[in-house]
């Protein structure tokens, strides 16, 4: 399948720093891509609710042209470097409460995002009927906060099914947790009940797949 994205070639083993502690690419397609202000206004509010007392030590620990847009009025429409707003913040975010697992900080914060976005500007997409609707529906809805993004729902079954996604990060794949999370939790909201997810050899070049089930 054609998947049409601009790519720059590492060709060679290259520190990435995303401000924070400096993280090893190796020859791997770097993405442009970006990400809407829905979802940093959904990083913002989850370190707000969640680690209120701690947010001004988030914040601080973000480079400073990072903390001026988090500081400032978001706007939930516009577009953004995923690199300095995204990946950044995500960063902090595991280094500060996840002991550097930047994953379990990704998979938290997605599953957050979900909670407040279908709770709240995206909540017609819960008046899907069926779990396997919902996710097919997050074709168009994982497009509402990243570009470009291409997104893939098989092998659709009672209680599983595969979703297959633009890896949002490199070999960095911090990014693609945060979008795991969202799946999980959006399923959850759909009264789905022991929800879990694994990840596969990936069925397409530049994406992830996942297996998601549920009882």
């Amino acid at each position: 399948m054609g998947i049409k994205m601009l790519y720059r070639l590492v060709g060679r083993k290259k520190k990435i720093n995303f401000g924070l502690k400096p993280l090893l690419i190796t020859n791997h397609f770097f993405l442009f891509m970006e990400v809407k202000g829905t979802a940093l206004i959904s990083t913002k509010t989850y370190v707000k609710n969640q680690h209120p007392n701690q947010y001004n030590e988030w914040l601080n620990l973000l480079p400073t042209s990072t903390q001026a847009v988090f500081n400032g009025n978001i706007q939930p429409g516009d577009w953004y470097d995923i690199k300095t707003y995204q990946c950044t913040p995500v960063s902090a975010l595991a280094q500060l409460f996840f002991n550097g697992d930047m994953q379990k900080a990704a998979l938290e914060v997605g599953w957050y995002s979900a909670e407040y976005g279908l709770k709240g500007v995206y909540k017609v997409f819960l008046m899907i009927a069926s779990p396997q609707a919902l996710i097919r529906a997050s074709k168009r809805i994982i497009a509402l906060y990243y570009r470009p993004v291409t997104v893939e729902v098989e092998d659709a079954k009672k209680n599983s099914m595969l979703l297959s996604c633009t890896t949002l990060s490199g070999e960095c794949d911090m990014l693609d947790y945060r979008i795991i999370g969202w799946c999980v939790r959006a399923l959850e909201l759909a009264n789905c009940k022991g929800v879990s997810f694994e990840k596969i050899p990936a069925r397409y070049p530049g994406m992830f797949t996942i297996q998601l089930n549920w009882e």
